[in-house]
């Protein structure tokens, strides 16, 4: 080891000087095209109006040839004042630990990843014209003034757009529009908005820039279920923790099974939905100043050993109100003290009441699970195993499908109660594949589905035989294979 207590000054010169490569390098990071609209987000939500209304628009020219597409995003807020926009530019010279704009890089990483910055226009009330640049780099920057018909914000726009911006529509309709959705739905609640936010996609292609689609993000907040009190509410809400400088509030639950949704009088989320069951999506968001940071972390924060199909309807968030902060990209909470005891309480308080207990159960269970099982099965029984199994047999014209052909007998498979309509829907594909027998599999029956099975008999000459789910050993919980292949 060197003894540098001992060193002697030198006469060499050393000066760091700043380089605009910085520009550049800064759009080499590991955003997500979410994450980039985010950060842009973010640095409207840190400068808006305290009293007002946060209106953010941003619109994306897409079209076949990058060159022509564009990016822009503006709003309402206080605008930079004149004096502050040279650090406003320079990365990391305005830090604010209190707001969204905690680390001063955001705007950066985000124009450099997202393409060439065409320009940035601001304007504050103060000013009777915007103030317009057209680089980020170090030194004189020569703005530009021009006059806007906004009393007041930031407009900036990107052009010839990377790879990492989507081009198709239904990426954003089915991804983006429902992700932002999730992410700022504290700032989007309709009773007491602080924020509006749209998203506009435009045909760059076109010399008139037509419009394609235009999308109000709407919040999208996670169903819970209480299995106790069969509401749509948490089961714990608002719990409190505290340590030494630091704070946190969990809220926790479960989410809807397919027949508690159905129960609740809710639609079931797609799959592509951020709160659709599945082992990507479970677990708790993470909030900071009203904003979700990472979206389901259970296993990542250590409150479960690995991911498991198991936890899949574990709901939650954690917000973190005080004491923490996030890394330079903003999409991760720093692994410091205060995040380690704020997981280990939540962790004991979680364990001390079973919260994390409660796993997958028959009702639980896939129609299509339960149908490729009782297949397995009529191959398999040994009182009178069937030799030609199929599943999923098309009836030409008819527009839909058999679940289960067995020996040239018909099997309908439903997880809840069969009424008469279900019984009627069997004897169309008996009547029109010309088989003779059928057999509907349901957890019970209706009276109209036992008199509807009798009509047929009587008067169209065609066996239907109803049995209950019970009979059939197929409502066994899930071994690990199953849910790596159902869930």
């Amino acid at each position: 080891m060197i003894d540098v207590g001992n060193a002697k000054p030198s006469s060499v010169n050393v000066e760091v000087t700043p380089s605009n490569n910085i520009f550049r390098e800064l759009g080499n990071n590991t955003y997500t095209f979410l994450d980039l609209l985010s950060e842009l987000i973010d640095n409207c939500v840190a400068a808006r109006e305290s009293d007002g209304l946060l209106d953010v628009q941003i619109t994306i020219g897409v079209c076949n040839q990058r060159e022509k597409s564009f990016f822009a995003i503006s709003d309402n807020a206080t605008g930079i004042p004149r004096g502050r926009l040279g650090a406003a530019i320079s990365p990391a010279a305005i830090q604010n630990k209190d707001s969204l704009n905690e680390h001063g890089l955001g705007m950066k990483q985000a124009v450099a990843s997202l393409g060439d910055l065409e320009y940035l226009a601001t304007k504050t009330k103060k000013d009777k014209l915007a103030i317009v640049i057209s680089k980020f780099q170090f030194g004189k920057l020569d703005p530009k003034e021009v006059a806007v018909p906004w009393e007041q914000g930031t407009e900036i726009r990107v052009v010839r757009l990377r790879e990492i911006v989507p081009m198709t529509q239904t990426h954003y309709t089915r991804d983006i529009v429902r992700q932002l959705g999730a992410r700022y739905r504290r700032l989007l609640l309709p009773d007491a908005p602080q924020m509006r936010l749209s998203l506009k996609l435009v045909d760059a292609d076109s010399s008139s820039v037509d419009l394609i689609q235009e999308y109000r993000i709407e919040p999208v907040k996670p169903v819970y279920f209480h299995p106790k009190t069969r509401q749509n509410k948490p089961v714990e809400e608002k719990k409190i923790f505290k340590g030494h400088g630091w704070k946190a509030v969990l809220t926790f639950g479960y989410a809807p099974t397919d027949k508690e949704y159905v129960e609740l009088g809710l639609e079931k989320p797609t799959k592509f939905d951020p709160y659709h069951v599945s082992i990507r999506n479970q677990g708790f968001d993470i909030l900071l100043h009203d904003r979700v940071i990472e979206f389901h972390m259970l296993s990542e924060l250590g409150l479960i050993q690995a991911r498991h199909n198991d936890y899949n309807i574990i709901r939650g968030e954690i917000d973190l109100t005080s004491g923490f902060s996030t890394a330079i990209t903003k999409n991760a909470i720093i692994q410091d003290e205060h995040l380690r005891e704020a997981i280990d309480q939540i962790k004991e308080f979680l364990d001390g009441n079973g919260y994390l207990q409660r796993k997958t159960y028959p009702g639980d269970l896939s129609e299509e699970l339960l149908r490729d099982r009782l297949a397995e099965w009529l191959r398999t029984n040994r009182v009178h195993p069937r030799k030609d199994v199929q599943t999923e047999f098309a009836i030409q014209g008819l527009g839909g499908s058999i679940d289960i052909i067995a020996d040239d007998e018909v099997w309908e498979l439903k997880k809840d109660e069969a009424d008469g309509l279900d019984v009627y829907q069997l004897f169309a594909y008996l009547d029109m594949g010309n088989f003779e027998k059928g057999v509907l599999v349901a957890k019970g029956f209706s009276t109209g589905a036992n008199m509807a099975a009798e009509h047929i008999q009587k008067k169209h000459k065609k066996q239907i035989t109803l049995a209950p789910l019970s009979e059939f050993a197929v409502n066994h919980p899930m071994n690990d294979k199953e849910r790596q292949d159902y869930s």
